[in-house]
């Protein structure tokens, strides 16, 4: 895996938030930390899953609450998916419906 598993980058007043391979528990709250600032600094924030194999219940919690957050402060909120996205980071989406949520 190259580069970092959590990258932020911020572009032209924008916040694009990169995972790549695996998270879970672990790794969640250093993403809502993450999240948390750039929301509260005004960005908008989108989470690129383009490389992302698998996330589970608590990262998933992680991007509702910033959904949540980026909303109650008027600013986007997205996920970003593409073919390399993991087939499990795609199937908890669609189970919960979140894929429908963040369109």
């Amino acid at each position: 895996m190259d580069g970092q598993p959590i990258a932020v980058t911020v572009f032209q007043d924008a916040a694009i938030v990169t995972l790549r391979g695996e998270h879970e528990a672990y790794t969640a709250e250093k993403l809502a930390k993450q999240v948390t600032a750039l929301i509260d600094e005004g960005l908008p924030v989108t989470i690129d899953l383009r490389e992302t194999e698998f996330v589970d219940s608590t990262v998933v919690g992680v991007l509702l609450a910033g959904r949540r957050r980026a909303g109650e402060r008027g600013t986007a909120f997205r996920l970003q998916l593409g073919q390399e996205t993991g087939w499990p980071v795609r199937r908890i989406l669609e189970v919960t419906g979140l894929v429908d949520a963040f369109r």
